[in-house]
């Protein structure tokens, strides 16, 4: 008996072991087979769950872009096609509730009779499609009649996706760029935090068994962040209405705007004269005429929307002109060869070898003797040959690298130039013309950073014009606080600095940026325009860049505002246009963010020789009216 079941329990345990080995051959070469004809017996669809890529909001968490679900008519010809009792029904229904022709969708649907997936109509918002979704929920259904072709309307879904939606159409457009119909960007915010910006896709799984239970597994879209950008919309606003009013006013070939916080490296706003419609940034029309556009290869339809997405205030370099001298002086006193009071005297020109290099003052004989200070305000070319010459070429093309001339800012949008500086190897020629900002080229947020560092005690931040990443949830996951990269001068040098770009405003060249009450500082620049077409031709006639970078209040600077103008139409040489431009943003600016006027203070301050410590931010006034020391009353 014993050896019988022994013998039972072996074969027993042979035959599972044969079955199991022929389970495990069958799964391994003909697995995938058998999985297919179960597949076959069973109904099985999947779903894509799209993601919401994240918004982006300004700083005052006004929304400057999000997304929006939307909807495509989907029909499935093959189903409808699969009774005759569907056709007719299906095809009136939708022309009675999306406006179109019955007959040519009858049509159609016979001619894709074996197609599944026919996109009718796209981009269908929900009140789109409200009233069909309350027919197919029996809500308009008087009769038996009315019911029996609501059951009889198949093959009909929607697909749901998300828009890309700008509320402000061309506001902020080069800042912000724009998503295209796979989510992806090249310009702008869009393109610069496109990681941020996604999110995952999720999936609805569902299949019918063999007991006709249907099972459903679902794996949740994952949305993208919200990156907070550092742009004031009210700002950006004022910019852009400005530059068109400006425009029209004096019809020069380019103008452009930067704003920004000096203390942290934040962009309040930045635009130039070219916009364009995010909503619909291939829409040429507003440049070119339906015949123009017409006759453009699709090469040159694409160079023309380049030439309209590009952001002028990073991705153009121009000569700086004498924005640039207080740089110069800038290295000069830091180096120890310049004085604060070092006299010069202007005869309104240098011989520098076979080069007669000129003051804008030659016609008059030049300036005479002046000091520093006097250089500046009068923005005397022969004042900064000298100090050019003294400050030397290596250290010249050292404080260029300083001030962040000849390299990339860092900032956090796509494409920005490094500009063309020249090394220790260049001429004397060529030192000298830089020395007053010619002969070299730089762009407009390179010029907002350096200069923001000689006002602000000497720090150079990262310019950037993102502030956080949010969740969906709120939860702050990255914050981009200011990040200092260097010191540029001493706090000592940044005083006198400010005391020499206010004399700009008050007794020098940049008389027509004063504002009532407020203690404007900063510099002009006309700087005469070169042939960049490759072509060789030097000089450009009568065409200049002209700008002005200042600040308010100058002793204590709260915002930079770098306006530039390229040759107004009627003077090309009038810097008092770009200053009007210049005064009639930041008329507007100062009280929106409530910066305080100070030009009472200051004057009190001279009266009382307390205009170094006015300079040095050490001055208030106390309750009396009388001038304190800060650290005093403090």
């Amino acid at each position: 008996m014993y050896t019988k079941l022994a013998i039972l329990f072996w074969v027993i345990v042979l035959a599972l072991f044969a079955l199991c080995a022929r389970i495990v051959y069958l799964n391994v070469k003909k697995g995938n087979e058998y999985s297919i004809q179960v597949l076959a017996q069973q109904s099985f669809n999947s779903a894509t769950i799209p993601y919401k890529r994240g918004d982006i909001k300004d700083r005052n968490g006004n929304v400057l872009a999000t997304s929006v679900m939307v909807y495509n008519l989907v029909v499935d010809s093959k189903i409808i096609m699969s009774g005759e009792k569907y056709l007719e029904p299906t095809t009136r229904a939708l022309s009675k509730y999306f406006d179109l022709n019955q007959e040519d969708l009858i049509t159609t649907i016979q001619e894709k009779k074996n197609n599944s997936y026919w996109v009718v109509l796209k981009n269908l918002e929900y009140k789109d499609i409200e009233d069909f979704q309350a027919y197919l929920n029996y809500e308009y259904a008087k009769d038996a009649q009315d019911r029996e072709n609501v059951d009889n309307t198949k093959g009909v879904w929607f697909e749901k996706k998300y828009k890309r939606m700008y509320p402000y159409n061309d506001l902020a457009s080069t800042v912000l760029g724009f998503v295209n119909s796979d989510n992806s960007a090249s310009v702008g915010i869009e393109s610069s935090y496109g990681d941020d910006l996604k999110g995952v896709d999720g999936r609805e799984y569902g299949y019918v068994g063999a007991d006709n239970d249907m099972e459903t597994v679902i794996k949740d879209a994952q949305d993208g962040n919200t990156v907070v950008s550092s742009i004031d919309m009210n700002i950006q606003r004022i910019v852009q209405k400005a530059i068109k009013k400006y425009m029209k006013k004096y019809s020069p070939k380019r103008i452009a705007v930067v704003v920004a916080d000096p203390n942290n490296g934040e962009i309040l706003a930045m635009a130039d004269d070219i916009t364009f419609d995010l909503n619909d940034p291939y829409d040429l029309s507003d440049y070119y005429t339906e015949k123009q556009i017409g006759n453009l290869s699709q090469n040159k339809q694409s160079e023309a929307l380049n030439k309209i997405w590009n952001n002028y205030c990073i991705t153009d370099s121009y000569e700086p002109g004498s924005t640039a001298k207080a740089f110069t002086i800038a290295g000069a006193l830091e180096e120890g060869v310049l004085k604060k009071n070092e006299t010069f005297f202007c005869d309104g020109y240098q011989q520098v070898d076979i080069f007669k290099i000129k003051c804008h003052s030659y016609e008059k004989g030049g300036h005479g003797t002046l000091d520093v200070k006097g250089a500046i305000a009068q923005s005397c070319n022969d004042y900064l040959m000298y100090a050019g010459r003294k400050l030397g070429k290596e250290n010249f093309v050292k404080y260029q690298e300083i001030f962040g001339f000849g390299t990339k800012t860092g900032i956090d949008l796509p494409g920005e130039t490094r500009g063309l500086v020249y090394d220790k190897d260049m001429g004397m020629s060529t030192l000298e013309t830089n020395a007053f900002g010619q002969n070299f080229t730089v762009n407009m947020i390179q010029m907002t950073a350096a200069f923001s560092s000689i006002i602000n005690g000497g720090n150079y931040y990262e310019p950037h014009v993102v502030k956080q990443i949010v969740t969906p949830e709120g939860e702050v996951v990255k914050n981009y606080s200011k990040t200092l990269v260097k010191q540029t001068v001493t706090r000592d040098t940044s005083n006198f600095l400010k005391q020499c770009i206010r004399a700009v405003v008050t007794e020098g060249t940049g008389s027509t940026a004063a504002i009532d009450g407020y203690t404007v500082g900063g510099k002009t620049g006309t700087a005469e325009k070169v042939d960049t077409s490759g072509k060789g031709k030097g000089r450009l006639y009568n065409q200049y860049i002209l700008s002005f970078l200042g600040c308010v209040p100058c002793e204590n600077p709260q915002v930079v505002c770098y306006t530039l103008m390229d040759t107004p139409k009627e003077n090309p040489q009038a810097t008092a246009f770009n200053t009007d431009l210049w005064t009639y943003i930041m008329k507007q600016v100062l009280p929106y963010l409530g910066v305080e006027k100070t030009a009472g203070v200051e004057k009190k301050a001279i009266k009382q020789n307390l205009q170094t410590e006015f300079y040095s931010n050490g001055i208030i006034e106390g309750d009396d009216g009388s001038l304190v020391l800060k650290e005093e009353e403090e």
